[in-house]
């Protein structure tokens, strides 16, 4: 009798259940809970939350050094011109952020929205809309004074708030950090 050099059927059958095995394994490694694309995802909201942060910072400090040129140029007390008042308006009139309003369209004091989109970064903001929302809930950044410091939020789909940093708006702690 000849010996066949081929596959038993229960060879095929016995491979195909050994690459089910380890494509399951594979896809739940990638794809499941604490997979890769769920690790990668949580770095990239991080990486966000840090850089809506660092940029709101800077477009503080340009905006005062700028300030404080133009009252040097102009014999004008930098003092006046290098507000806190006059920061947020800046940031108002230029779209970073939106004042906060309540349930009833009334505006919240010393609360805003900020607008990832219309900070000039690398923030990955396709995710997250003009106001914030998504197909599973909404997340936003919002700005809150809290005593005399304006605090910088990232608030999840659920409204718990999570501090990122401070916005350093205070022409004096600006300031100390531009020299």
């Amino acid at each position: 009798m000849k010996k066949g050099n081929g596959f038993s059927i229960a060879g095929i059958f016995f491979i195909i259940i050994i690459l089910g095995i380890v494509a399951f394994l594979a896809g739940d490694k990638i794809f499941g809970r604490n997979g890769m694309v769920e690790k990668i995802t949580e770095a990239d909201n991080e990486y966000n939350k840090a850089e809506i942060v660092d940029s709101l910072n800077l477009v503080i400090k340009e905006k005062y050094v700028l300030d404080y040129k133009y009252a040097s140029e102009n014999n004008l007390n930098p003092e006046e011109i290098c507000t806190t008042e006059n920061f947020f308006k800046y940031l108002l009139d230029s779209d970073y952020i939106e004042q906060l309003k309540d349930i009833n369209d009334n505006l919240v004091e010393d609360q805003y929205y900020i607008k990832p989109n219309s900070l000039k970064s690398d923030i990955a903001t396709s995710v997250i809309n003009e106001n914030g929302s998504e197909s599973n809930g909404t997340k936003v950044y919002k700005i809150k004074k809290i005593e005399d410091k304006y605090l910088i939020y990232f608030v999840d789909k659920y409204g718990e708030e999570e501090e990122l940093g401070e916005l350093i708006i205070n022409p004096d702690k600006i300031k100390e950090i531009v020299k």
